[in-house]
């Protein structure tokens, strides 16, 4: 029998919702963690996430895996490890495309105003074979309360095929207003001319309920507008 395109996703959800049952959850912490977004470019995309306990989590969504390496919004589930407040791994499947992908953060302090801050997301397609390296590394320096200036180097890199990094700066810069509304700007310029910049006006409710709007415009010209909210 031919299966749905719509049935290892339900899949996921009842294994997800079994998980989510069983009553386990982080000591002192909330278990339950999501986020729901519309935007003219990214179309409609959620994410939805269990933490077991402060090292292990579980999430499932929809919507971009990795930029660049897959076009288009795609089904996904993952799994999370958080061994550090400064570093975190991810491990996941797209069930779109039947492809895999591994992810990671980390961050590390040099003093109180710089550290060095890097992202990585390894994608397999399983049509070829071919494994990309979407990645971001650099310098993060404070300018400030909430201000940040980013330097370094970021591309997508196809294994086995000439690449040379892309190096840019960025500012994040972040301004906390009266009944919980909050400002970020983020300006990014590479050196060979490439611009892009993106504002985002945010409120959090109670319930640690934040619900926000933003605009920007990335460094092929194209504007994107949106709505988000997250839990």
């Amino acid at each position: 029998m031919k299966k749905s395109k719509w049935q290892r996703p339900l899949i996921c959800l009842i294994i997800l919702g079994t998980v989510l049952g069983s009553g386990l959850s982080a000591a002192g912490a909330t278990p339950w963690s999501g986020s729901a977004s519309y935007s003219i470019q990214g179309k409609a995309q959620f994410q939805v996430g269990y933490q077991v306990n402060d090292l292990f989590g579980f999430g499932l969504g929809y919507g971009e895996v990795a930029s660049g390496a897959l076009a288009g919004n795609r089904w996904r589930g993952q799994i999370n490890m958080t061994p550090l407040e400064t570093m975190a791994f991810q491990a996941g499947y797209d069930l779109t495309g039947n492809n895999y992908f591994l992810g990671g953060q980390a961050e590390f302090p040099l003093n109180q105003n710089l550290a060095v801050a890097s992202e990585l997301d390894v994608v397999i397609p399983a049509r070829d074979g071919a494994k990309y390296l979407d990645y971001r590394l650099g310098l993060q320096i404070g300018i400030g309360y909430q201000h940040y200036l980013f330097a370094g180097g970021q591309g997508l890199y196809q294994v086995g095929t000439p690449h040379e990094p892309e190096l840019f700066v960025e500012l994040d810069l972040n301004w906390q207003l009266a009944q919980n509304w909050g400002i970020r700007l983020q300006p990014h310029v590479g050196v060979e001319g490439e611009f892009s910049h993106r504002t985002t006006v945010t409120k959090e409710w109670a319930n640690n309920l934040e619900t926000g709007l933003f605009v920007g415009k990335n460094t092929e010209g194209r504007w994107d507008v949106g709505l988000f909210a997250r839990y």
